[in-house]
């Protein structure tokens, strides 16, 4: 089934719904090992972005303070001139409100981020609007951040295998098929991706794992 036509519709969406509010420039990004990974832009014409146009980027302060605090937060200043006279949009403007996304319960996968060219205090009642568009980008952000999303369903099973350890062996005699099959398969797995060993699939499937856990609450005694 092609997806690209429900992602950018999903995007297109997107960019109506924060016509709402007073932004210039919004991004919705994917978390991965500590760092973003956008996947669309907009705003007027929202774009997804391809795979090969993804770029990953570094957490500002601040998106580490949505993140860790699990709430939209916004901050207004009077600077407008880009640093060291490169243009970063997100330093550039001098109103940036950051969104995590994510369920309730859950660690955020991704931050939808606004900008504005002037400085604006957003409301409460804007706060709660973005934070709510935010939660339904989740199973978006997941998806399109899914390290296994370029392996077919039966190379997925495979991947699995090899995480908990089995050997080609093992893993054709799990899948009734030969050898040589299971191999093939293996092999199919590494190159997609872009892995050298077993070992490194385990340690891929438990980044996986412990980004998509539900968060645990800490109780005092």
């Amino acid at each position: 089934m092609n997806t690209k036509p429900r992602i950018r519709d999903t995007v297109k969406r997107l960019d109506a719904a924060l016509a709402m509010v007073r932004q210039d420039r919004w991004q919705l990004a994917g978390l991965r090992s500590g760092r973003l990974v956008v996947l669309a832009n907009g705003p007027g014409d929202g774009k997804a972005l391809e795979p090969a146009e993804r770029k990953v980027q570094e957490l500002t302060p601040l998106a580490r303070r949505a993140l860790y605090e699990r709430r939209a937060v916004s901050i207004s200043t009077i600077h407008t001139t880009p640093v060291g006279g490169v243009e970063d949009w997100e330093l550039d403007r001098p109103t940036i409100l950051y969104a995590p996304v994510n369920e309730p319960g859950r660690r955020p996968s991704g931050l939808l981020i606004l900008g504005v060219r002037t400085p604006h205090w957003y409301e409460e009642e804007d706060l709660n609007y973005i934070t709510a568009i935010a939660a339904t980008l989740t199973a978006f952000v997941v998806a399109a951040i899914d390290p296994l999303r370029p392996l077919t369903r039966a190379e997925r099973m495979v991947a699995y295998l090899l995480g908990e350890g089995l050997s080609g062996a093992e893993i054709a005699r799990a899948l009734r098929i030969d050898r040589s099959a299971a191999q093939e398969a293996i092999g199919s797995v590494l190159r997609k991706l872009k892995l050298r060993s077993a070992s490194q699939v385990a340690d891929l499937l438990e980044e996986r794992r412990t980004e998509s856990a539900p968060l645990s609450l800490a109780v005092k005694g």
